[in-house]
C-alpha cells in the first residue's frame, strides 16, 4: 500500500500553510533533492505517513527496492509558547472547528507572531531529518519524498501542524485553568495517513484519543457542583484509591465536601 498524491504536476500544496511548510522544507532539500523527492512522492514511493508530537515519519521505497525509514522533526512547543498559543485559541473559540474542517486562518499566525510563536517552522533551522539509508548527512531523496507527502497531508488536514507541535484539538477547547491545562499531549486519533494495513502507522503504537477527563485530578467540590456531594465523593474516592470505596466508610473526599 502506498500514498497517492492528489497533485500530479506543478507545486505541491495550495493552501497558504502548506505552501509555507513546503517552502521551509525546500530550503533544506535543495533543488536536486526537491525534484527527485517530488517525483518519488507522485510515483507512490511513500508507503505510509504517521504524524505525532515532534515527528513525521514513513517508509519510502528506494531505487534499490528496499524500504527506507525516513523522518522529519519539528520541535514541540515549549511550555511558554504552548500557553501563548492556548491564549490565542481561547480568544478564538471557532479555531478548533475550523482546523478540524481543514482550515487554518492566516490571521491566527499573525496573532501568534506577537509572542514569537508559530505552528509552522520558524525557519529551516527548526526542521531536522533522518533516514535509514546510507546517504548521509542528507537530506536524502527519501526524506524529500516524505516531505512532499507531509505537505499535502497538512494542506488537507492542518491539524497535523497542531500534532507536530505537541497539542491536540482537545487542548484548544479546555477552559483556562481547567484540569487539563499543561497536561502531557496525546496523539490525535487517525493521525496516521495511508498507514500500512499490517500495522498501525508502520509499527507505531495504536493512536490513543486526546487527553481524557480524569476525575482523579478534579477538585471534589467541582464534581459536587455537577453531580451532588454524595456521588462526587464516591467518584473522587474511587479514582484516587484505584478501587471502589466502601459506601459506608468515610473517605478523604467526604471531608473535602463537608
Amino acid at each position: 500500500m502506498s500514498i497517492t498524491l492528489r497533485s500530479r504536476r506543478g507545486a505541491i500544496g495550495t493552501n497558504w500553510h502548506a505552501v509555507a511548510l513546503r517552502e521551509a522544507m525546500e530550503i533544506i532539500l535543495g533543488v536536486g533533492r526537491a525534484g527527485g523527492g517530488k517525483a518519488d512522492a507522485r510515483a507512490g514511493k511513500v508507503q505510509w505517513l504517521d504524524v505525532s508530537a515532534g515527528t513525521a515519519r514513513g517508509d519510502v521505497l528506494g531505487a534499490d527496492g528496499e524500504l527506507h525509514q525516513a523522518r522529519i522533526d519539528l520541535p514541540v512547543l515549549s511550555p511558554g509558547d504552548r500557553e501563548a498559543l492556548l491564549d490565542v485559541a481561547r480568544s478564538r473559540p471557532e479555531l478548533p472547528a475550523r482546523l478540524a474542517a481543514g482550515q487554518y486562518p492566516q490571521e491566527i499566525e499573525g496573532e501568534l507572531a506577537r509572542s514569537e510563536v508559530s505552528l509552522l517552522p520558524r525557519g529551516a533551522s527548526e526542521l531536522s531529518h533522518d533516514c535509514s539509508c546510507l546517504d548521509w548527512p542528507g537530506p536524502c531523496r527519501h526524506v524529500a519524498a516524505l516531505s512532499y507527502v507531509l505537505v499535502e497531508a497538512v494542506d488537507e488536514h492542518p491539524v497535523h501542524l497542531l500534532t507536530l507541535r505537541g497539542l491536540t484539538l482537545d487542548d484548544l477547547v479546555q477552559p483556562q485553568g481547567g484540569p487539563l491545562d499543561g497536561a502531557a499531549p496525546g496523539p490525535v486519533p487517525g493521525s496516521g495517513v495511508g498507514a500500512d494495513p499490517g500495522c498501525d502507522a508502520g509499527g507505531a503504537e495504536p493512536s490513543a484519543g486526546g487527553p481524557a477527563f480524569d476525575p482523579a485530578r478534579m477538585d471534589p467540590t467541582q464534581l459536587a457542583e455537577v453531580l451532588g456531594p454524595e456521588t462526587a465523593a464516591v467518584i473522587a474516592s474511587f479514582y484516587r484509591a484505584g478501587t471502589a470505596p466502601s459506601v459506608t466508610a468515610p473517605s478523604a473526599a467526604d471531608d473535602v465536601l463537608q
